[in-house]
């Protein structure tokens, strides 16, 4: 019998007992069916556990590859083009690792001073901001004073720096690192290079004339959308390197080139980089200023910039075509960051076009009518 959801009723005990209000509910016409669903469900999420694994243990290995294979399919379209004036496959190919290994060079060189200058200056750097944020020292106190009479006081640390040990780790992350360069540039050069083998092989392994029509448009339109959406956010970054840069030079901040290309670059990842920017121009203006609110002052015009930028000028040349929806980008961007870091965050919104370019023709809304 159905209670209304406001009333209660007794147990044998005495104990007061609320009733759910529940209406129109019916057995399962077919339990052998909705387990045999649930048992797929648990196959694929057995799938989905060992392929994220197996993506986070390789990842060393997984992640030059992609970042190679994402770039050839975004210069396939360039690629093409040129093949079709009778170019060989091989210059494109050495034209692209030829580009962006200069580019990577010409960041290195000209990203190393300033950092080295950060670093060597990082205490004044510290002991400055600290000075600014003079009048939080009274409530962090209190905070630890709290802490301290909860959990008690916490034991002193001893640092003992071993120069060995130190060389060693250096060696461990700088060995890693060179290899990846070297496995993304040469996987990259055989991506562009030997693409068309790689998708006429691709294709043959479906069996029906349906199923290789299908591969092949799946394989075009990634490609055609990948370079579609770098190509043009590229154009944008370049933008608003440009205005990042003005912003700091109009304010008097140092290093006016250098927050360009660090706006270029983060605005890659979506939310997370941008946010960045701002805070660094934050950290900037405190070293630079004797107050707050003249810091505020470029995190906040870079902020109406990117605002303008993310909800009008992006969306109007974009497209509808190539927009995403928000949340989807979001936890694209959340996913692949905690598995693969920032190379992750960089790859999270060209790995979403992927897939949901394949999606849309796995399982299409409406079914096309194909020419002729």
């Amino acid at each position: 019998m159905n209670v209304e959801p406001n009333k209660t009723a007794f147990d044998s005990g005495g104990w007061r007992k609320l009733r759910m209000d529940i209406r129109g509910a019916e057995p399962l016409a077919d339990r052998a069916a909705f387990w045999r669903a649930m048992a797929q469900a648990a196959t694929v999420a057995m799938a989905v556990i060992l392929i994220g694994t197996v993506l986070f243990l390789a990842r060393s290995l997984i992640i030059p590859v992609v970042c190679a294979g994402v770039i050839a399919m975004t210069v396939a379209p360039i690629s093409n083009a040129l093949s079709e004036r009778g170019i060989p496959t091989w210059l494109p190919a050495i034209v692209v690792v030829a580009g962006i290994g200069s580019l990577l060079y010409v960041a290195t060189v000209s990203l190393a001073d300033p950092i080295s200058q950060l670093i060597a200056h990082s205490s004044e750097i510290g002991n400055t901001i600290k000075d600014k944020f003079q009048f939080l020292d009274r409530p962090l106190a209190a905070l630890k004073e709290l802490k301290n009479a909860v959990l008690g006081n916490a034991p002193a640390l001893s640092v003992d720096v071993n120069q060995a040990d130190v060389i060693q780790n250096v060696l461990s992350v700088a060995t890693p690192a060179v290899l990846a360069v070297v496995l993304f540039f040469a996987t990259l050069f055989f991506f562009i290079f030997g693409r068309e083998d790689m998708q006429r092989y691709a294709v043959r392994q479906f069996g029906s004339r349906d199923g290789r029509l299908r591969a092949l448009r799946i394989i075009n339109d990634i490609e055609a959308n990948l370079s579609a959406y770098l190509i043009t956010v590229t154009g944008i970054n370049v933008a608003v390197g440009l205005v990042a840069a003005g912003i700091a030079f109009m304010m008097g901040l140092p290093g006016a080139i250098l927050w360009g290309a660090v706006a270029f670059v983060l605005n890659y990842i979506p939310y997370i980089g941008p946010g960045m920017v701002v805070v660094g121009l934050f950290g900037a203006g405190l070293l630079t200023f004797d107050t707050l609110l003249p810091a505020l002052v470029a995190p906040l015009l870079f902020v109406a910039f990117t605002f303008v930028e993310g909800h009008f000028v992006t969306p109007a040349i974009v497209g509808r075509r190539l927009l995403m929806h928000p949340l989807a980008v979001f936890l694209s961007l959340a996913f692949w960051s905690w598995l693969w870091g920032p190379i992750g965050a960089f790859l999270a919104t060209p790995l979403l076009i992927i897939a949901f370019v394949a999606m849309r023709h796995l399982y299409p809304g409406d079914k096309a009518n194909l020419p002729g």
